[in-house]
């Protein structure tokens, strides 16, 4: 009998994930600019993030919000810190990011299931940094995407395609996107579908640090990343929420905001967890409802975001996401979100609202 229980244990653990049956769904949680360290001339101050981190513990940044990040399918963040000792060579800039290696046990403690490599602070201890920082995600077991400086040795090219409970997502990460980056987005969600990817994220760092609204520009390239395939474009940069537009029944997330971060405190506190959840239509996930968790970070020597639950000060936060411009073809956040915190939707049309 102990040996048909450990076959029968063995046979299950080689089945792939059951898919989901049709009707059943799934929920993608995306956050913004998590900086889980310092500004390298800050990390051996008393009051720090390094020190919170060692008189706190590595669950402590997300002790608040991990209930909500733990009961979703998946949770998406921007990395925006070099986890690594390499410390000789930097970029020579005001703030360079860093986190301590043993920092990984954050990420692994957070809920967060995927991050964002691509970015402007990527490159603050140059390639050997970077790549130092890669290796630690991989050893931690943490997935991770992003292009920088494509074709080069020195570069990377990370589009990974992640199964969701039976549903492919995946990723594609460009900073500082250019026109000439265009083409390369596109091959690089072709390639994603070639691998099954049912849902491809289009993650952008991008845009004006701490405007409230993205440019006429930045809408025009949203447009052609979703024409191009994507079905998310989930931005971040600047540091402070902006506008929510759907293009295509697509959502477009322009900024949102910081979540954790170790250096930069004194910008509106005002953040989210962005949230879309998929049904399964026909054998595909569909997407049937956009959410914000309303949420607000918190500076030095707590760092921890929490959620909002004033009334008043919610409804301020959901406004903050509201796109201040008609343009054509694109819509924003209804008036039914700003007072009950979701849009559900019916072939790509927000309905009932």
């Amino acid at each position: 009998m102990k040996r048909l229980l450990a076959l029968l244990l063995t046979l299950m653990l080689l089945m792939p994930a059951m898919a989901l049956a049709e009707g059943e769904s799934i929920t993608l949680s995306f956050l913004g600019d998590c900086s889980i360290g310092d500004s390298i001339q800050y990390r051996d101050y008393a009051v720090c993030y390094h020190a919170t981190i060692r008189e706190k513990g590595a669950a402590w940044p997300f002790s608040l919000v991990k209930d909500v990040l733990a009961a979703d399918d998946l949770t998406i963040a921007n990395l925006e810190v070099v986890l690594t000792n390499y410390t000789r060579v930097r970029q020579d800039k005001t703030h360079n990011l860093i986190g301590d290696p043993s920092h990984t046990a954050v990420i692994l403690e957070s809920g967060i299931d995927v991050v964002n490599t691509a970015n402007n602070h990527a490159w603050d201890f140059r390639a050997d940094g970077y790549h130092d920082a890669l290796s630690h995600l991989d050893a931690a077991g943490i997935p991770h995407f992003g292009t920088l400086y494509p074709g080069t040795d020195d570069g990377s090219d990370i589009c990974p395609v992640i199964d969701v409970n039976g549903v492919k997502v995946g990723f594609v990460g460009f900073s500082y996107p250019q026109e000439y980056d265009k083409k390369r987005i596109t091959n690089r969600i072709a390639q994603l579908r070639e691998q099954g990817a049912q849902i491809v994220v289009c993650s952008l760092h991008w845009g004006t640090e701490e405007k409230t609204q993205p440019t006429a520009g930045q809408e025009a390239f949203a447009r052609y990343c979703i024409d191009a395939g994507a079905d998310v474009l989930y931005g971040h940069h600047a540091h402070v929420l902006q506008s929510v537009q759907f293009y295509k029944g697509k959502p477009i997330f322009y900024s949102t905001g910081n979540f954790t971060f170790g250096t930069m405190s004194n910008v509106d506190p005002d953040t989210g967890i962005f949230q879309l959840t998929y049904d399964i239509v026909d054998g595909a996930p569909v997407l049937a409802r956009f959410s914000v968790v309303p949420c607000r970070t918190q500076g030095t020597g707590d760092y921890r975001p929490y959620i909002l639950t004033d009334e008043a000060e919610i409804k301020a936060m959901r406004q903050k996401l509201v796109h201040k411009r008609t343009v054509k073809n694109m819509t924003t956040v209804t008036d039914f979100f700003i007072e009950n915190g979701y849009m559900d939707f019916t072939d790509g049309i927000a309905v009932g609202q």
